[in-house]
């Protein structure tokens, strides 16, 4: 048994911050509540402020050379020596009242299996749950809303958009002047020459030796006060400020960023939950189907109607089927771990789904054309916003880098007391100065404002290859979700057709003319089938997320009840 040192213990009653069973097991803590998501709202409350940024368009007066340049880039023109033609475009079919204008609706029966249904892993663990001590169901909703309420990424998006923000403010501080004032207590013994006085002091005051020389008082005291003013820093103080203002308006910009891609994140990783629930219930229902049928071979030899070698394959099946049975409830747990990380959750609550059917979710109409949906991301991407920032703070660095070639020129005011024994004399000062200073004979300013335009050039070239980020994104994820949706028609019709073979050599087989390896490669069939419909159902239902967050429309209620536009 091991023994706890005095020390050791003394140390841990002293740190009273969390106990071990709450850290490690998520037992909820007796104590003052703490207000973990204060920070997420205010990061919602400040993005409900829009963002003001003006995205630049090669139609104005003066468009930036960066937008003339993705635009040449981004018309249609050949790249080779032959011809660009116009792609054939198929006729639209005139489709009879009252034909189903979708795929296939059918969703995805999720049987939460019971505990007898599934394989011990240890002895202390729950099957479903493992290594979880408490859980809860959840909808998308519930996902999405604990998400932006808890998510460490919006919260750190929030505090670099702040730490941006007080940048800013600080630059500003620049236009007031700069105030000082002091108080010196001087302790002197000595004399000078009293002609530097332009007379000779008074022999009956006592402040005269011989020699010709003054004797000086023993303390002197200085009080001052006064203020400094930048009339002209050659813009540094200005453009600084513009600069810092558009890196916090960058800031904001990212902050939606992260908003909208911590709510795709979280959609995903639900889905997969929902996913991995639903293979759960596929192999549940694989090994009960392999259980009947090792009874079944089992009665059929002991009755003389199958072999031995029938039993070792169905026997063979079924331990197959228990392996994936056994992978997939690690699986399923593991989703559950990597949906609470994003939720920021306790890592003991077990989350499950409440959904009884994995279903596809249609969130962008059909009908909406790709161009449409393509203005709709120009207009909408945060990203975009962010990066024309990051670029304008870029160009006004250029004159904060060029500004010491230029004089400086300040104006500043003190008044001085000045005096002995509590006797002071004001003394009154006003100064304009002038100064300019040329490091390196100016060749280090200018090499540096060269420097400062080709990052300028290097913040252009990144807001470019954003937009073309974003209309590969929109493409990508719009051809996905076709190609996902007609996954689901080509799936639905293999689960009918495995359903049908397995009927068919059961009925076969009862029947004496069928082969018992026909009854388990149907059973292989059908499990096969019913995965691919899973999975082609959240292929469907996450390209439309993601199709959503790549035009810019990603929310709650886009994401629960889809988009309207």
């Amino acid at each position: 048994m091991l023994r706890k040192s005095k020390l050791a213990i003394t140390a841990l009653n002293a740190v009273p911050i969390m106990t071990a069973s709450c850290l490690v097991f998520g037992t909820p803590a007796v104590g003052a509540s703490v207000d973990a998501g204060k920070d997420n709202r205010d990061a919602l409350t400040d993005l409900k402020k829009p963002l003001k940024t003006v995205l630049p368009n090669a139609e104005q007066k003066h468009p930036p050379k960066y937008v003339i340049e993705l635009k040449a880039t981004q018309t249609v023109r050949p790249l080779g020596k032959g011809t660009v033609d116009k792609v054939e475009t198929p006729l639209e079919r005139i489709k009879p009242d009252g034909a189903a204008q979708e795929s296939d609706e059918t969703g995805v029966l999720i049987e939460h299996p019971s505990l007898e249904a599934l394989i011990p892993l240890e002895e202390n663990l729950n099957p479903f749950s493992l290594d979880a001590r408490y859980i809860e169901k959840v909808s998308l909703k519930d996902t999405l809303e604990a998400a932006l309420a808890q998510n460490l990424d919006i919260e750190e998006g929030f505090v670099r958009s702040k730490i941006e923000r007080y940048s800013y403010l600080s630059s500003a501080t620049g236009f007031l002047p700069n105030l000082n004032g002091g108080y010196n207590l001087f302790g002197i013994n000595g004399s000078i020459p009293s002609t530097l006085f332009g007379s000779t002091p008074a022999t009956n005051a006592g402040n005269r030796i011989d020699g010709g020389r003054a004797k000086l008082p023993s303390s002197i005291q200085l009080l001052q006060a006064g203020f400094t003013y930048n009339l002209y820093k050659g813009g540094s103080v200005v453009f600084g400020t513009l600069q810092q203002r558009h890196r916090w308006f960058a800031s904001r910009a990212g902050l939606t960023a992260n908003v909208n891609d911590t709510l795709l994140n979280a959609t995903k990783k639900h889905y997969d939950l929902l996913l991995q629930e639903a293979l759960l219930a596929i192999r549940t229902r694989a090994v009960a189907i392999s259980v009947e049928q090792v009874r079944l071979n089992q009665a059929q030899e002991r009755a003389g109607t199958a072999t031995g070698l029938d039993v070792l394959q169905s026997q063979a099946q079924l331990a197959s089927d228990e392996q994936n049975l056994v992978e997939q409830q690690n699986q399923r747990r593991q989703s559950a771990i990597q949906l609470a990380h994003v939720l920021n959750a306790s890592f003991s609550q077990d989350l499950e789904s409440c959904e009884k059917y994995l279903k596809k979710k249609r969130l962008i109409p059909k009908s909406i054309p790709i161009e449409k949906l393509l203005v709709k991301a120009i207009d909408s991407r945060p990203e975009l916003k962010q990066y024309e920032e990051l670029r304008l703070a870029a160009k006004r660095a250029i004159v904060v880098a060029a500004a010491p070639m230029q004089p400086n020129v300040s104006f500043g005011g003190s008044i001085v007391g000045v005096g002995t024994g509590g006797n002071l004399d004001p003394i009154y000062n006003i100064n304009l100065g002038i100064k300019w200073g040329l490091g390196g004979m100016g060749t280090k300013d200018l090499l540096n404002m060269q420097r400062a335009r080709w990052e300028a050039r290097q913040a252009a070239v990144q807001a470019k290859k954003t937009f073309l980020n974003v209309f590969d994104e929109v493409r990508t994820s719009y051809n996905n979700s076709a190609a996902s949706d007609k996954k689901i028609d080509r799936a639905t019709v293999q689960v009918l057709a495995a359903e049908e073979e397995l009927r068919i050599a059961k009925k076969r087989m009862s029947a004496g003319i069928g082969l018992n390896i026909d009854v388990l490669n149907a059973q292989r069939d059908l499990t096969q089938a019913s995965v691919n419909k899973a999975r082609a159902v959240v292929d469907f239902n996450v390209a439309q997320a993601q199709l959503l967050r790549d035009i810019g429309s990603v929310s709650v209620a886009s994401l629960t009840e889809g988009l309207k536009l």
